[in-house]
């Protein structure tokens, strides 16, 4: 009898990571407010070097989109503003626009969902123009600790194949891949990695960017 208890305690011990994996519900699409913010550090990994700590701030709401000021987290100089879509996907960079956005996530987010979408996207300053084919995939919650603390998170795997309109040249054709954890809790990613290959498949960016401090309005 004692050794039959032992098993039936063992197996409860065991299931309970599963049931624990279990215990999430599809994510549904962030609700970004005016004021909500995200500080970011970024990294140069190619380089092994740290760089900027900017903050992305929510200024408005509309129809449009997710208006967003990205400053210098020190300073609180502004740096550019941009545009996401109402699921936080890019839309305007910048120096880069993107029709209809990147398509980052596609929600509700839960382990196994992909998706694939096509853009374009602009330069306006270079007068360049690529077409991205874009395939996502949610693959699991992942429990991560980054500088603002720890968070259940998805991870998140994106690639995106993209090729310049530019004739009879290969110069701004590549692979890009972002993996990037999304947290409920944040309404944002609290991890990002990013990797840029060229047309010959040679690894030319590698960088991310990690969560250091968060306000939800």
């Amino acid at each position: 009898m004692a050794t039959r208890n032992y098993l039936a305690v063992l197996g409860l011990i065991l299931a309970a990571p599963c049931a624990l994996a279990d215990d999430h519900s599809p994510v549904a699409a962030p609700a970004p407010a005016v004021g909500d913010s995200w500080t970011y550090q970024y990294t140069d990994v190619w380089k092994g070097a740290k760089g900027n700590l900017n903050r992305m701030e929510v200024t408005g709401v509309d129809a449009a989109g997710v208006h967003v000021d990205i400053k210098r987290a020190a300073s609180g100089a502004l740096l550019t503003r941009q545009l996401f879509s109402a699921e936080m996907n890019p839309i305007d960079r910048g120096a880069m626009h993107f029709a209809p956005s990147f398509a980052r996530y596609a929600f509700p987010l839960e382990p196994g969902k992909e998706w694939s979408t096509d853009a374009t996207a602009d330069n306006p300053k270079s007068g360049k123009h690529w077409r991205y084919r874009i395939k996502g995939k949610v693959l699991n919650w992942e429990k991560i600790t980054v500088a603002a603390g720890e968070f259940e998170a998805l991870k998140v795997e994106v690639q995106a194949l993209y090729n310049g309109e530019e004739p009879n040249s290969p110069g701004g054709s590549g692979q890009l891949t972002e993996t990037l954890w999304f947290a409920p809790a944040v309404n944002n990613f609290v991890k990002l990695d990013y990797r840029d290959t060229d047309w010959n498949g040679r690894i030319f960016n590698r960088d991310s960017w990690e969560l250091t401090a968060f306000v939800r309005k």
